[in-house]
């Protein structure tokens, strides 16, 4: 699939990147995030980034851990809420 057939960020680009800058995250877990953001699946995903499904689901596994999410609708809050500001987790 080419960069010109995935659907665009539901951010802007500069929220994007201030985003980015704020998960800390090496640049391969970077680019599973924002596919994750454009409605990407795994197969999708690994097709994309060259890569097996197995070594996705590594990454994801890794991405989830380091910003304490379970699964791909936590991530999306969580990056929906950094991006507008929202303390994401207010009870810590």
């Amino acid at each position: 699939m080419a960069a010109h057939d995935l659907p665009s960020l539901p951010l802007s680009p500069e929220k994007w990147q201030a985003l980015v800058l704020s998960l800390h995250l090496p640049p391969k877990q970077e680019r599973i995030v924002e596919l994750i953001l454009r409605n990407q699946c795994d197969k999708q995903i690994a097709a994309v980034m060259g890569l097996k499904l197995p070594t996705i689901c590594t990454y994801k596994s890794r991405i989830f851990d380091r910003l304490g999410v379970s699964d791909r609708i936590e991530l999306v809050l969580l990056l929906f809420a950094m991006s507008h500001g929202i303390d994401p987790h207010p009870q810590r």
